[in-house]
């Protein structure tokens, strides 16, 4: 992730409050080979306006008591710099628990998405009109790490699927994942914009995808270390149309396996 993100043209650094001695000695732990930059008193935190002033109150929301050395903490922020130091971006995370991965901020910053792993799909019906794949923008899993979840859905020439919003009466296209254990949870979906789609001689307005199209979902793993596979069981239900007729409504199946990262 770091030499794609210095391919591009981006130097990386951190910023935190802790003394130089553990800045060093995490780094080291954890094989950073970025700068890692020590505010010590949080003066530079402060002036960002990023401290964190309600950090007892965070803490109590995960059961753990609150340190004096702990005090002065800042709220986890990536700030994007342009070549003179202005801030373009700032992107905040909810909470200083539950964070995105690196592989995240490469596709925020540099709009790249690898697939780690390739799936098959299952369809029911006669003609495989639709195919799809799905991945994590990580091979494996942290404790307290929120992924993106990417699905890319085929749609063949000449048909179309209805978007998630349709008129009563129709099936629009609907991603779920079944059985979700326990610390995992699902976030809102990112669909792409579908296209206006009108029927000759009907009332209601519809909105349909063509071609192929990439739908993004987070998902947060707050599951404890040691916590082993997570398998992700996907389900895509859709409305294949063409101009002259409908299918039944139909679904595919797709399923992930991901491991959990070995401690650094």
């Amino acid at each position: 992730m770091l030499p794609d993100l210095e391919r591009a043209g981006y130097a990386v650094f951190e910023l935190s409050y802790d003394i130089p001695d553990a800045v060093r000695a995490f780094a080291g732990s954890h094989h950073i080979e970025y700068p890692l930059l020590s505010d010590v008193g949080s003066r530079v935190i402060r002036k960002l306006g990023i401290l964190d002033e309600d950090l007892e109150a965070h803490h109590a929301v995960f059961g753990v008591p609150t340190r004096p050395e702990q005090l002065g903490v800042a709220y986890p922020m990536t700030f994007v710099l342009d070549e003179s130091g202005r801030v373009e971006r700032k992107l905040v995370e909810e909470n200083y628990r539950l964070r995105y991965g690196g592989h995240w901020l490469v596709q925020e910053l540099l709009g790249e998405a690898e697939p780690v792993a390739r799936l098959e799909t299952r369809t029911t019906g006669p003609l495989a009109i639709v195919s799809g794949r799905a991945w994590l923008d990580s091979p494996s899993y942290f404790a307290y790490q929120r992924l993106g979840l990417h699905l890319e859905l085929a749609i063949a020439p000449g048909w179309h699927v209805y978007g998630p919003e349709v008129p009563p009466g129709y099936a629009g296209l609907a991603i779920s994942i079944q059985s979700l254990p326990e610390g995992v949870r699902g976030g809102p979906i990112s669909w792409p914009p579908p296209a206006p789609f009108h029927i000759q001689g009907l009332d209601e307005e519809f909105s349909v995808y063509e071609g192929t199209i990439d739908v993004v979902a987070p998902l947060e793993f707050t599951l404890p270390r040691n916590s082993g596979v997570v398998r992700l069981e996907i389900s895509v239900a859709f409305q294949t149309c063409n101009t002259t007729e409908c299918l039944p409504p139909n679904v595919i199946s797709l399923s992930l396996e991901v491991p959990e990262a070995a401690a650094p």
